[in-house]
């Protein structure tokens, strides 16, 4: 299971290029961002987060008066600080910090920083070992007011993330689920579901048309109702052409 992240930093800017970096790694899933304290305490209210990657200087509470709010909040996610200022390290570790990232910070500084929430993430989830993997969904479970509605699978025809929260579309609905993006790519077989971006999971016999974008990327027309269209993005690129033997 990946760590939910939450991203808090009050210039959006700064946020976007760390859910970028953040996207190499399978084990971290961006499920939040917030632009100041009040916002990251209503989202830490609403779910438990593994990691908070938090700037220290924003407007209000700052970064280590929040991580100090979490932990008498009784929330306990790791912490990593993303700053531009040395001078509050010793603050920072005394409210636990996971890690200090100094802005500009390269990516293997980065992958250190994986590596430690890694670790403690297995440090505090032994799993018996022998323990069989779930089994692929058959039905995606989504919310209409205030009911459960199953979808199954081979109805969905594509997934994607908005804000904090996971949509399911269909032919003509577009239904929430409480599923997170990446529990979702790891519950639904790999043969009908194509994680093709960040925010977007395809079912694949719903693709169609393959269109060549700027470049070298391609958007994919969907089966829905509006002939939605969903970008490919680079990095998906390769895998997008092994599954449908495009030369």
């Amino acid at each position: 299971m990946s760590l939910k992240a939450l991203l808090v930093d009050d210039e959006y800017p700064s946020r976007n290029e760390l859910r970028f970096r953040l996207e190499r790694y399978p084990e971290i899933e961006v499920v939040g961002e917030a632009a100041n304290a009040r916002e990251a305490l209503q989202l830490c209210s609403a779910m438990d987060y593994d990691v908070v990657f938090l700037d220290i200087q924003m407007p209000g509470m700052d970064g280590v008066e929040l991580a100090q709010a979490l932990r008498v909040g009784g929330k306990n996610p790791k912490v990593v600080f993303v700053t531009a200022y040395e001078e509050y390290a010793v603050n920072a570790f005394k409210v636990r910090a996971t890690d200090y990232l100094l802005k500009p910070f390269d990516d293997a500084r980065l992958d250190d920083t994986v590596q430690r929430l890694l670790e403690g993430r297995n440090g505090r989830e032994a799993r018996p070992e022998g323990k069989k993997p779930q089994p692929p969904l058959a039905w995606v479970p989504t919310e209409v007011n205030g009911t459960t509605v199953p979808v199954p699978v081979e109805d969905i025809v594509y997934i994607y993330s908005e804000k904090d929260y996971v949509f399911v579309r269909t032919f003509a609905d577009k239904l929430i689920t409480r599923f997170t993006l990446q529990e979702l790519t790891e519950r639904l077989s790999p043969r009908l579901f194509f994680r093709c971006h960040r925010s977007y999971l395809v079912n694949v016999r719903q693709v169609k048309e393959i269109i060549p974008y700027i470049n070298g990327a391609y958007l994919l027309r969907m089966k829905d109702k509006q002939h939605s269209e969903v970008a490919v993005s680079r990095g998906r690129v390769r895998h997008l052409k092994e599954l449908f033997a495009l030369q």
